[in-house]
């Protein structure tokens, strides 16, 4: 008995990893949705960048520096 297209394709799983991936594709389009209208809103989402330090003391940290061997 010959097998046709679509059990084949069904027979590899072919249909839930095509199925999985448009969900997980239409996942991701939710989430950047969904951030898109949150900074929209004038909400910040994550933190900013810091910026370069002004002055020599914040450039290194305050604890002394040992031997490097």
């Amino acid at each position: 008995m010959e097998r046709t297209w679509l059990e084949t394709i069904q027979l590899l799983g072919l249909d839930l990893q095509v199925a999985w991936i448009l969900l997980m594709l239409a996942g991701a389009g939710l989430a950047n949705l969904a951030t898109a209208g949150a900074r929209r809103l004038g909400g910040r989402t994550g933190q900013g960048r810091r910026s370069a330090p002004d002055r020599p003391l914040d450039a290194w940290p305050t604890q002394e520096w040992g031997p490097s061997h």
